[in-house]
């Protein structure tokens, strides 16, 4: 059963995000509408397929693929060790860790929320809105036509769009250096926009100078600002209310 702690974080952000976990909320709150199938399992270690209107809820880790082509509710009460595929309009909520030898592919609109630290592939050819209170040490594929991304500890991985790049949000709440920002700021979005919590230059807004340029598929606007500059060693300082 996902603990009452991640039922009120999950809440919480829900408002912040434009209610996209109501599935999961009313679940929790009410019983959830009448219409969706759950089912709970106290482990996986087999492959397992659902529909639509189906939730799941792994009370364990997930350690054999799970799919949702046609979109569903996936809980996961612990590690992912396995791919997840998904699909349509879906609600993926993870307690625990997104490990290294697992990817996560999502096409449709994708709502994602990780408790713990994504060192995996995140791999999104739709519309994203992933919240992570751990770090971002993995991959991260982004589609169209945005992908918005919150990261309540430190940002390490490497981004790259699908195809064309759109829109990215990226939100920080620890530390993300400079050179990775400038770096996705090169990447071509259309509009990337940025707020780092630490950086290792001084607080401000960047890019200096321009914060568009010209590329193949015309203007590229791009802006971010840090708050405090630090080394990536040093503990973060207050956690932001996201």
């Amino acid at each position: 059963m996902i603990s009452k702690a991640i039922q009120r974080r999950i809440a919480h952000l829900d408002v912040l995000a434009e209610m996209q976990f109501p599935v999961s909320i009313s679940h929790w709150h009410s019983g959830g509408p009448q219409e969706f199938r759950w089912t709970r399992r106290k482990s996986q270690a087999d492959p397992i397929l659902i529909g639509r209107r189906d939730a799941l809820e792994i009370d364990a880790d997930a350690d054999s693929t799970i799919s949702a082509p046609d979109g569903g509710i996936v809980h996961i009460n612990g590690d992912v060790n396995a791919d997840l595929e998904l699909g349509e309009h879906h609600e993926v909520i993870i307690c625990g860790d997104v490990c290294k030898n697992a990817t996560i592919r999502a096409d449709g609109y994708h709502h994602l929320y990780v408790a713990g630290s994504v060192f995996g592939e995140i791999a999104v050819s739709g519309s994203s809105s992933i919240w992570i209170d751990g770090d971002f040490k993995g991959k991260l594929t982004t589609g169209t036509p945005s992908a918005q991304v919150r990261v309540l500890g430190d940002f390490a991985g490497e981004v790259n769009p699908l195809e064309q790049a759109a829109l990215l949000s990226l939100a920080v709440g620890g530390y993300a250096s400079h050179g990775l920002m400038t770096d996705l700021a090169m990447k071509g979005y259309v509009e990337f926009h940025a707020t780092v919590g630490r950086s290792n230059v001084v607080p401000g807004l960047y890019p200096i100078g321009t914060g568009h340029r010209k590329n193949e598929h015309g203007n590229s606007f791009s802006r971010w600002c840090v708050h405090a500059q630090a080394d990536p060693s040093q503990p973060p300082a207050d956690l932001p209310a996201w």
